[in-house]
């Protein structure tokens, strides 16, 4: 009996020699289970009125993901795909399924402001990253900010603030009409646009809100015709079809050469929403973070990728491609190793590269993107209508920080 409880002691003592070892080198039960797939949950409406800007934020989301096999340090990538619908009783049963059935290690996406508030608190207590990709929401990376919760996009009204005083100190605009749509997207830009257009010395006129989904804009137009003499710029934020319903309707009401429209850039800032818009959109300025004609290396090699998939080239594609992109070179910053949330979080505040709006960081307050705005126009260049550049703001970042200061 002695021989072989010796050979077990002896056995023993190699396995706990070859376990430490293995510990030391950084291997364990765990990092083996890690080598399965890391699974994101991408939640964008694809039915109702948003329903264009989840499908080609998708494309893009897909792509980023694509250019790299798929695949980050060995790890298979899989994208967990969830239609919110753009209502947020929907977004909120879609991110607890994401969450509690999927078992998604990061979420991303999100178009909707009032879907992204809603599922804010879920998000922020399963400690799940969330990279928002179109989703003004600001006061998610405000007063309710969540060390959770990033933005690759401007945060609520902080391109409405800036185009309000590039209008008033630059383009010599002194009296507004704000109008968007009426809800918390279209609230927060008006928010800020007044302040910004207040701040710089102009004065708002009147603000006129529709409802989202609004099939006729008649009677809004309406409302602005009547203020529109005493008036030098209507200032407008609308997305999806909307912006291309009101857009026409104002041009089919002969008031867009009487009062020139500015718009922040989910109106004007695609080729599709352009091609729908036709003559109706030209001479519109825009204040945007992305249009398809930036001359950028980063921004050339993105749009000679997309072209081939798409009927028409579409800024929104972009808004998803640059999420996924941030959240796959945070993952290849840590090795694939998503499981650990602290280092990937920590990843995710430290990406900084040349991307297709210029310059990317997240900004170390806010986690919003700190990026380049720019001001464009919409012209016919070569028999097409264009965004076409005007002036650059370079890394704006949300004045509710600026006056916290």
């Amino acid at each position: 009996m002695e021989v072989p409880m010796r050979r077990s002691l002896v056995a023993l003592v190699v396995m706990s020699g070859l376990l430490a070892a293995l510990a030391a080198a950084g291997w364990s039960q765990s990092s083996t289970a890690a080598k399965g797939p890391i699974r994101i949950g991408v939640m964008y409406p694809f039915t109702g009125p948003f329903a264009f800007l989840g499908e080609m934020q998708l494309l893009g989301m897909r792509l980023a993901f694509e250019q790299r096999g798929n695949r980050v340090a060995g790890r298979e990538i899989q994208l967990i795909v969830a239609d919110d619908e753009g209502k947020p009783e929907t977004g909120v049963t879609k991110i607890r399924k994401l969450i509690e059935q999927d078992h998604v290690a990061v979420l991303t996406g999100i178009v909707s402001s009032s879907v992204a508030y809603a599922v804010r608190s879920i998000v922020h207590e399963a400690k799940t990253p969330l990279v928002i990709t179109m989703a003004n929401a600001g006061g998610l990376t405000r007063d309710q900010r969540s060390p959770y919760i990033f933005r690759t996009f401007q945060p609520g009204g902080t391109g409405s603030f800036y185009m309000a005083k590039w209008l008033y100190e630059k383009s010599g605009k002194r009296k507004a009409v704000f109008s968007a749509s009426d809800y918390a997207y279209g609230r927060e830009h008006a928010e800020m646009f007044r302040k910004g257009f207040q701040a710089a010395g102009g004065k708002v006129l009147a603000e006129v809100f529709a409802p989202l989904g609004t099939p006729d804009f008649g009677p809004y137009v309406t409302q602005i015709q009547r203020v529109a003499a005493d008036a030098d710029i209507l200032y407008i934020v609308y997305s999806g079809t909307d912006a291309i319903r009101f857009v026409k309707t104002y041009a089919e009401y002969g008031l867009k050469d009487r009062l020139p429209i500015a718009n922040w850039g989910a109106t004007t800032d695609g080729q599709g929403g352009l091609v729908a818009m036709g003559d109706a959109a030209l001479g519109a300025y825009q204040m945007t973070t992305y249009f398809v004609g930036l001359d950028l290396p980063a921004n050339r090699k993105f749009v000679e990728q997309v072209k081939p998939k798409v009927k028409i080239m579409d800024s929104l594609v972009q808004n998803g491609h640059i999420g996924g992109d941030v959240i796959v070179r945070a993952l290849e910053a840590v090795q694939g190793n998503v499981e650990d949330t602290t280092a990937f979080l920590q990843a995710l505040r430290s990406v900084r590269f040349d991307s297709t709006l210029g310059p990317f960081r997240f900004d170390a307050q806010s986690q919003n993107a700190l990026v380049n705005l720019y001001v464009t126009r919409a012209d016919r260049v070569d028999g097409e209508i264009r965004n076409v550049i005007v002036a650059t703001i370079p890394e704006a970042q949300d004045p509710w920080w600026l006056e916290k200061r």
